[in-house]
């Protein structure tokens, strides 16, 4: 198909152009494989919703393929958690693809675990890398595993494929030299340690929040733990076992406990910027926050529920000031409040400032510019 690797030749050229493919081994593996093999032929979507089609229309469906972008290869896999029409599965963005790869620091010889085949393109890059029998990849959903199989073979690539809870890592090929986890994860499960060389890496999307996600690349040390930073902002689908339930909005009859108005600058929107956004989330413990239409009016409101529902506030616009209503045993606005001056007064640090330290008993810890910096311990 010509017109597909003219296109898979300008990504890939794009890619390293910008620098993000730098690792020649890994820009080779890139070219190796083409990633329209692992785009399904229909049912596919774009990240806006438009349908893709290989037989209606082919070159926009190639044009999907081979754009920076992502494709939504799965939504509803059934989960009741989830509320319908929600994407759960997709085939990552290329650059986004080759910066988790970069960040893993692939050498030859590793042995990798990927915990979320995916399409499979991902474990692809890393069969052409480092050898098929250098890859293991693990999957939950027989569904999305299927497709990923066939598109493996499409493209001539045999890395060992497993249908398991990735959670639990894949204890049968351990120990591993990388750890590449394609799905988000707030607690960094222990067998993914456990089952990784003293030096050798976990890299994976992590999140204090859905929404807040970061690149973490963490180290693991002979005692058990691991410990590194964080490589700016990405967001990726949950790891199934840590979907969080959706969260509900406190009603707009719920009666506050205290109201009181803030007076000055916007303060909706420092949780709307990813920056301020992150250094909040990564102080509060246990809650989610949402916006929506303001009843009645003009505007948005902000919501913040606690993780066990107890806790609740919201801001809303009032005039030139902003109402601040909360209930229950937690003062989630006053929490916020204060977060968000500890990180005024800390600088306003970037994320790529902070890093992740999981204990060999498990506790989680986030702390700025290094592990003995300020921090803030994670439940």
């Amino acid at each position: 198909m010509p017109s597909a690797a003219r296109r898979h030749r300008a990504l890939i050229d794009s890619l390293t152009a910008s620098g993000a493919l730098g690792d020649r081994r890994l820009a080779a593996a890139f070219r190796a494989v083409p990633r329209h093999f692992f785009v399904p032929l229909h049912g596919a979507a774009t990240a806006s919703g438009s349908p893709l089609d290989a037989d209606r229309a082919p070159e926009r469906w190639l044009d999907a393929a081979y754009a920076d972008e992502p494709i939504v290869v799965q939504v509803d896999d059934g989960d009741p958690r989830r509320p319908e029409g929600v994407p759960t599965s997709s085939c990552s963005a290329p650059g986004i693809v080759a910066r988790m790869l970069e960040a893993a620091r692939l050498q030859d010889g590793h042995r990798v675990l990927e915990v979320g085949t995916g399409t499979g393109w991902n474990a692809a890059l890393l069969a052409a890398r480092l050898g098929d029998d250098r890859v293991v990849s693990v999957e939950i959903d027989p569904e999305v595993l299927e497709g990923a199989r066939a598109a493996l073979v499409r493209a001539g690539r045999t890395p060992r494929t497993v249908r398991d809870d990735g959670e639990s890592g894949y204890p049968e090929g351990a120990p591993y030299d990388r750890v590449i986890a394609t799905c988000a994860a707030t607690r960094v499960p222990r067998a993914w340690i456990r089952q990784t060389v003293k030096g050798g890496l976990v890299v994976l999307p992590w999140t204090a929040m859905e929404g807040a996600g970061v690149l973490a690349r963490l180290t693991v040390h002979g005692d058990g733990s691991a410990s590194g930073p964080f490589l700016g902002g990405l967001g990726f689908m949950p790891l199934l076992s840590q979907r969080p339930p959706p969260a509900a909005a406190p009603p707009p009859e719920a009666e506050p406990d205290e109201t009181r108005l803030l007076h000055g600058p916007d303060p909706v929107a420092p949780l709307t910027r990813f920056p301020s956004a992150f250094g909040v989330t990564a102080a509060v413990r246990r809650w989610r926050m949402g916006l929506r239409a303001v009843p009645g009016g003009a505007g948005r409101q902000l919501w913040l529920v606690s993780s066990d529902g107890e806790s609740w506030a919201r801001v809303v616009p009032s005039g030139t000031a902003w109402r601040v209503e909360q209930a229950g045993p937690r003062s989630l606005w006053d929490e916020v409040e204060d977060a968000r001056e500890e990180w005024r007064a800390l600088g306003g640090p970037a994320p790529e400032r902070y890093g992740l330290t999981v204990a060999a008993d498990g506790g989680h810890r986030v702390w700025l510019d290094t592990p003995d910096g300020p921090g803030w311990d994670q439940e």
